[in-house]
């Protein structure tokens, strides 16, 4: 089975990173190469919009069974690609833990090159209380450290590396309990 690991890139050139990625390196190397987008809505000029963006700027994901080759690869290609998780002395690269691997799986959709998280569906209940009814966030409501309605929007902690990395993911309200 094969596992996933993190390159940092340059904010904002996660795309020409990911085709620079697939088109040099060898799909038996590299099986998947992907970075994470997520929709929200956001409100300008009176009313809600889907909107697009980067979940993990600057961070890219690849899945490989053969880490040194992966490591190897990298080097000759003409992008800034820093491997995360990568000791120098033994040359071992460390995978992104297989319960993080298992959430990335989980809330995001499939499609190549880019993996998108759509918005989650929650209800609010009386006193406040917030229930995540559909999407990826059903399920994961651990992950989540805060939610800011107003903003439509749930605060996530996800652990990459040993790193704490917080995000905002989308919410929509289906319902609002009536006071």
């Amino acid at each position: 089975m094969s596992d996933y690991y993190v390159i940092q890139v340059y904010t904002g050139s996660e795309k020409k990173a990911v085709e620079a990625i697939k088109k040099n390196v060898p799909r038996d190397v590299v099986k998947d190469c992907f970075f994470v987008v997520k929709r929200r809505k956001k409100k300008y000029q009176g009313t809600w919009h889907l909107v697009e963006d980067n979940c993990f700027p600057g961070y890219v994901f690849l899945e490989s069974d053969d880490p040194k080759k992966m490591a190897a690869s990298l080097v000759s290609l003409r992008i800034y690609a820093r491997l995360l998780g990568l000791n120098k002395e033994t040359f071992y690269v460390h995978p992104i833990d297989p319960q993080e691997k298992f959430f990335i799986d989980s809330v995001t959709n499939r499609t190549p090159d880019v993996r998108a998280i759509e918005l989650s569906k929650i209800e609010i209940q009386e006193g406040q209380t917030v229930s995540i009814v559909s999407g990826p966030l059903k399920g994961f409501l651990g992950k989540v450290k805060k939610f800011d309605l107003h903003r439509r929007k749930a605060i996530v902690e996800v652990n990459l590396l040993g790193t704490l990395v917080r995000t905002d993911l989308g919410i929509e309200i289906i319902n609002k309990a009536e006071d």
